[in-house]
């Protein structure tokens, strides 16, 4: 059973759409820049009623909680609450994503707004210290779906991440290149970045063939903007 519609939904849904057992919750606060209480209050109510079905329920949060600069901001703050709200719940699982890519009209995502600003020759700033995380939505779903069959799951909060970040700057150059346009971005002195451990889904991404090198990003940015 699948509930929402948006990105992750659609890439769970071949397999977990008619799936008895499980019931994966892909709807909620998408825009880690919400700060709307009521955004957040209509993701908590949803969720706790989905929890009161008899199925296995999957839920995903954001290794943004690692973020030492955004651990008090309102998005993080209410990951982290609907987290222990599943934990509590029973044999439930908790999947950590950092930014997911993929074919997607959400202006919010990071990859979405350096398409729009590069491919629209708008101008735009950048952290020169800044690094992200990124992962095609249909390896989250094939490693999330390979740990939910083949390991114990339940009651854990476990990461799907990439093992090798990527700076903000590297990632406007692979976009420049994809695009074949050269970027007018401001590059400020600020930014940080923060470790994921992600051994669990490395292991299974290796099980299912796919392999994090320094070739993924850019491949994986050819893939959904070229």
């Amino acid at each position: 059973m699948i509930i929402g519609n948006g990105l992750l939904a659609r890439a769970f849904a071949p397999l977990f759409a008619s799936d008895a057992r499980h019931l994966i919750f892909a709807s909620g606060v998408s825009n880690s820049l919400e700060t709307n209480a009521e955004a957040f209050a209509r993701e908590k109510v949803l969720l706790t009623s989905a929890l009161t079905q008899n199925k296995t329920t999957v839920y995903f949060s954001t290794c943004s909680v690692y973020d030492p600069k955004l651990t008090e901001s309102p998005y993080v703050r209410h990951k982290i609450e609907m987290e222990e709200l599943v934990l509590n719940a029973g044999a439930m699982t908790v999947f950590r994503l950092p930014q997911v890519v993929g074919k997607t009209n959400n202006p919010h995502t990071l990859t979405n707004y350096l398409h729009q600003q590069i491919s629209s020759r708008l101008p735009f700033k950048i952290w020169r210290h800044a690094r992200r995380n990124l992962i095609d939505v249909q390896d989250v779903s094939s490693i999330a779906t390979y740990l939910l069959r083949h390991q114990h799951t339940a009651n854990q909060i476990i990461n799907i991440a990439n093992p090798l970040s990527t700076s903000i700057q590297d990632l406007v150059k692979i976009f420049e290149n994809t695009l074949d346009i050269q970027a007018l971005c401001e590059v400020l002195e600020s930014g940080a970045s923060y470790d994921i451990e992600a051994t669990i889904a490395i292991r299974a991404a290796s099980c299912m063939g796919i392999h994090f090198d320094h070739t993924y990003v850019n491949n994986l940015i050819r893939k959904y903007y070229a």
